[in-house]
């Protein structure tokens, strides 16, 4: 069945909510003092501005959509200020996110804003609420605070990977001025201009405007690397009253980078050897393309609105909406070796330097032949334009009954996208690594398209929770419901009869599922509390030829994939709350992971072979965080991580490190000559991690004695360490930063042998910033 979902109807129950507050705001217009005019009834659906210290927030919104103390959730939610975002410095999400437990460096460095979580990959950025799925990494000029909510959560990102949510809060108009001008310059992916104006419009109470910008132009350390963006977002809030405002915010960001190709592991590397890269090329080498023809680019307009409006001191209403058009074309290039200079062994599922092994027994081996200096450079573009539209709509009813206070919560979330993505594959000219020479000549494009995928997708969820708070907030409990629906279309135009059964069918899909979370937080004394939580979240599979494939084979429904996860913790907050200290335990079960069928191994084998077996994918982990105001001059923030994430086979997945760690020390003089200075110092840990991803068996396994696959090679463990020093004289602050202070080889992330991406060595930049 392909259906649309009623749009109309949704917007006039989302728009229900107007005539109670208007009527509200007349009552009380027609009563109130000019006193009470002033005051302004904070919703549920906004997080308090009051921190009790620089890094510290004791409230978040993301994970149920209304706000929460953090120590009252049943799972682990972490908040980044503006102040830390600052502090860092930071280009990236993950410059901020890495300081949270659990989330880390994932495949590729400058793009798709991918990060892993609980070691699950996710693509794209969640700004507001509102998911996007492009090419770029996120401006951070728009962020007002970061928030992470750890495992499925099927209220804020019913679709999104299991390991967790970041939800990047933007910036809204304030009704007090305030304007900084930030110039940056630096040796690396440093140059940029930032603006922040923000105040009242006028002498109006009643309206408060934003406007922040960015401009950023800077090469990278590798040859041909780049970055160029610009990013305006103006925003304007009416205070319809004082219990209800509404804000519309209207966004530009375009965004233009290298798409890396990366330089290669070294052909004596094995799966057991010690990481090195091949020794023929340095490590800022690229043969990329100029970039006309190797890029990932964004351009997108977007424009949001968010109305809240506490109805009365019980009832509280929230509607929100998205429009995006979005074209995100790339075109990327990669290189073809002659040789992979080893192979596994059949005997191990072990990836040996310099041996070529036989894949039929005795499973013996030749040398490999040395690897050629010259490399064919082949690539593919694709032109892509996304649509996304959304509405969400959500009632909260607050309620004291015999010493127990509840909290309901129910609404909606409708979204809508449509992608249109035509692919071409190019051919350049082959080169070599001796006395290279840049190629400036155009690349050859195929004749015919590769792809010319077409998607649509239509979402409705509809969800209820319910908390109960018990003993004066000692106990509280919480359980809720949600159901996903989703129909739409999947195909490619150019699809042959032979693929599909049809030239250019498009397969239409369909489903419905039912995810349910609850928990439990126990507080023995008022600081300190122990939770379990349990969430779910369920992802549909977009790909509805895949779908409609899996069925035909063997009758098992790939509909969804659905992530369970169980957690316990415990939480504690010491020194009116300016330290706040968490440990947590998490089991997450990912449905429907396919994996080879060892069924094919059989002797002889089966006429037609076997589909993927299905089966669970399991995480588990501990997670300990520290954020902390030590003094009003010290403050800290700190984590580690220790987890495994694999399949069930054993076998690692590729970016993710199972152990990481980061700390982020910072101390401000607040007193004599030195003060206004502010010194910090930053490291990140992360463990070893599978350089590509294997999957399937070895030439020698049985139906009974499987021999998987293994990595083909680990990149090492690393810690870098970043320092930054600030000054600040009246309206001017002066910053340095120092990233990778101690100068150490950064492997940032890999792909495949072929494809390891360097880091930046020891960086140097610098920034102003004047606020009036």
């Amino acid at each position: 069945m392909n259906r649309r979902f009623p749009s109309a109807l949704l917007l006039a129950l989302a728009l229900a909510p107007a005539p109670l507050v208007f009527a509200q705001t007349n009552k009380t217009a027609g009563s109130a003092s000019s006193t009470d005019e002033d005051l302004i009834v904070l919703s549920p659906f906004e997080v308090s501005t009051s921190l009790p210290g620089r890094y510290q927030a004791e409230e978040a919104a993301s994970g149920g959509r209304i706000r929460a103390n953090l120590m009252d959730t049943p799972a682990t939610v972490a908040v980044l200020t503006r102040d830390f975002i600052e502090d860092v410095g930071t280009l990236r999400v993950l410059d901020v996110a890495k300081y949270v437990a659990g989330v880390s460096e994932a495949t590729i460095p400058n793009g798709l804003d991918r990060v892993n979580i609980r070691g699950f990959q996710s693509d794209g950025r969640r700004v507001d609420g509102f998911s996007w799925s492009d090419q770029a990494n996120y401006d951070t000029v728009g962020i007002e605070r970061i928030e992470v909510i750890k495992g499925p959560d099927a209220l804020l990102q019913p679709t999104g990977v299991p390991g967790g949510t970041i939800n990047l809060v933007s910036k809204r108009p304030q009704f007090k001025a305030a304007n900084s001008i930030t110039v940056q310059a630096g040796q690396y992916d440093s140059n940029r201009v930032e603006l922040d104006s923000t105040g009242p419009l006028g002498s109006s109470k009643k309206l408060a405007y934003r406007v922040v910008a960015s401009f950023h132009d800077s090469d990278g350390y590798t040859w041909n690397s780049f970055r160029k963006s610009t990013f305006v977002a103006p925003s304007l809030t009416w205070r319809v009253a004082n219990n209800a405002q509404i804000t519309f915010r209207y966004e530009y960001y375009n965004f233009k980078t290298t798409a890396l190709e990366g330089v290669l592991v070294d052909p004596s590397v094995g799966t057991n050897d010690t990481f090195k890269l091949w020794n023929a090329i340095p490590t800022d080498f690229s043969a990329a393309l100029n970039d006309q023809y190797q890029f990932r680019r964004v351009e997108s307009h977007t424009g949001t609105f968010f109305f809240t409006s506490a109805i009365n001191d019980r009832l509280s209403v929230r509607v929100a909406g998205r429009v995006t058009e979005e074209a995100t074309p790339d075109s990327g290039f990669g290189w073809g070796a002659s040789t992979q200079g080893g192979s596994r062994n059949p005997l191990t599922g072990l990836w040996e330097g310099g041996r070529i092994y036989s894949n039929s027994a005795p499973y013996a081996y030749t040398a490999a032949p040395a690897l050629s200096h010259t490399f064919n450079h082949t690539g593919s573009s694709s032109n892509q334009h996304l649509r996304y539209r959304d509405l969400q709509n959500d009632w909260v009813y607050t309620a004291g009954i015999g010493g127990v206070e509840t909290t309901t919560m129910t609404g909606f979330a409708y979204g809508f996208e449509h992608q249109n993505q035509d692919a071409r594959n190019w051919t350049a000219k082959p080169f070599s690594v001796d006395n290279f020479v840049e190629d400036t000549t155009a690349p050859v494009p195929a004749a015919t398209l590769s792809n010319a995928r077409r998607r649509e997708l239509s979402r409705m969820q509809f969800y209820l929770t319910e908390k109960a708070e018990f003993f004066n907030k000692r106990v509280i409990a919480s359980a809720g419901v949600a159901n996903l629906s989703f129909n739409g279309y999947f195909g490619s135009k150019i699809s042959t009869a032979a693929q599909t059964g049809i030239p250019g069918r498009m397969y239409s899909g369909d489903g419905n599922e039912t995810t349910f979370n609850y928990g439990l937080v126990v507080k023995p004394v008022s600081y300190a509390s122990l939770y379990y939580g349990h969430s779910e979240s369920a992802v549909p599979t977009t790909n509805f030829q895949s779908v409609y494939d899996r069925f035909a084979q063997d009758g098992r429904d790939i509909t969804f994939s659905v992530g369970k996860q169980d957690e316990f913790g415990g939480k504690i907050q010491l020194f009116d709350n300016r330290l706040m200290f968490s440990v947590a335990y998490y089991e997450i079960n990912q449905s429907n992971y396919a994996l080879a069928n060892p069924a094919n191994l059989t002797s002889p084998p089966p006429p037609v072979v076997l589909p993927a077996i299905l089966t669970d994918r399991v995480a588990t982990g501990w997670e300990y965080q520290i954020t902390a105001s030590l003094t009003k001059s010290l403050s800290l923030i700190a984590n580690y991580n220790d987890s495994k994430n694999r399949d069930a086979y054993d076998v690692p997945f590729r970016g993710a490190a199972e152990k990481s760690g980061a700390a982020y020390l910072r101390y401000e003089f607040k007193t004599g000559r030195a003060k206004g200075l502010a010194l910090s110092l930053g490291a990140n840990y992360l463990g070893k991690r599978a350089g590509d991803q294997a999957s399937g068996f070895t030439s020698a396994s049985t139906s009974t004695v499987i021999i998987a696959n293994q990595p083909s090679f680990y990149l090492p463990a690393r810690t870098l360490v970043d320092a930054n020093a600030s000054y600040t004289r009246g309206a001017w602050t002066y910053r340095l930063a120092v990233n990778n202070l101690l100068d150490k080889e950064d492997y940032a992330a890999s792909q495949t042998r072929t494809s390891v991406y360097i880091g930046n060595p020891r960086n140097f930049s610098g920034s102003v910033t004047y606020k009036f």
